[in-house]
């Protein structure tokens, strides 16, 4: 029998830690109903360290090894940290919405790192936009940067409607596609993309120069984490910040 020594706050899957603008989180949602429900108050951990939150946070799953029949692009669910009111997720501390033409600044800095040897998993770091900024069903649109992209994933981005190629002001390139409501930014290569910034205005505006976005749409806020397919897996996520007014 294992002994946990892990000192961090252990969290399980539909239990939420808040502290300021930030919000960690463990959804399974394509597990809330049928058989699987009763695997999937296990299946999820994070592990959350209350003093220097977001950082030093860890995520694992164990799910079985085969993707969910008839779960939303085949994954099990999210699990991650959210950054203000991120799908309807409010953080302690609000976070003021605002329109996309509003924002003056909007950007993101990481470093994680994982352990999929004996699972599979996309690491994604996203946003809803939506018409109004009070109702979390008003969606018109999700955009998200796959940091971790294993195969099923690139055959999803390359098989969307592409929209073209977003090159950072740091040289980075992503290949940004678009599948139904879901815009999704993939590094060229599909290669990890472990640390570094990135900013999520620059992207909106180059989005909007492409007339997938008016500018006229609302955002609440961001998260980032792991979309678990199957088998068992983790990822630390060392340190997390979100700039944002």
């Amino acid at each position: 029998m294992q002994v946990d020594t892990d000192p961090r706050l252990k969290l399980k899957d539909r239990q939420n830690f808040s502290k300021g603008e930030y919000l960690a989180f463990a959804v399974p949602w394509a597990a809330e109903s049928g058989p699987m429900r009763h695997w999937s108050n296990h299946a999820d951990t994070v592990r959350v360290d209350p003093p220097r939150f977001p950082d030093n946070t860890a995520i694992r799953f164990a799910w079985p090894p085969f993707s969910p029949r008839g779960g939303i692009a085949g994954v099990w669910g999210y699990m991650g940290i959210g950054h203000g009111n991120y799908d309807g997720g409010a953080a302690e501390a609000p976070v003021t919405p605002r329109r996309v033409d509003d924002i003056s600044a909007l950007s993101q800095s990481f470093a994680w790192s994982y352990d999929f040897r004996l699972g599979v998993a996309d690491v994604l770091t996203e946003f809803y936009l939506r018409s109004n900024p009070d109702d979390n069903e008003s969606k018109l649109i999700e955009i998200g940067w796959f940091l971790h992209t294993p195969e099923k994933t690139r055959h999803f981005v390359e098989t969307g409607q592409q929209i073209g190629k977003f090159v950072e002001a740091g040289g980075r390139t992503w290949i940004v596609a678009r599948n139904e409501k879901f815009v999704t930014f993939m590094p060229e290569g599909g290669v990890d993309v472990l640390n570094g910034r990135i900013d999520m205005l620059a992207a909106l505006r180059w989005l909007k120069s492409k007339k997938v976005i008016t500018g006229r749409e609302w955002y609440n806020g961001v998260a980032i984490g792991v979309e678990p397919f199957k088998g068992t897996g983790h990822i630390q996520i060392d340190r997390w910040s979100v700039g944002y007014r």
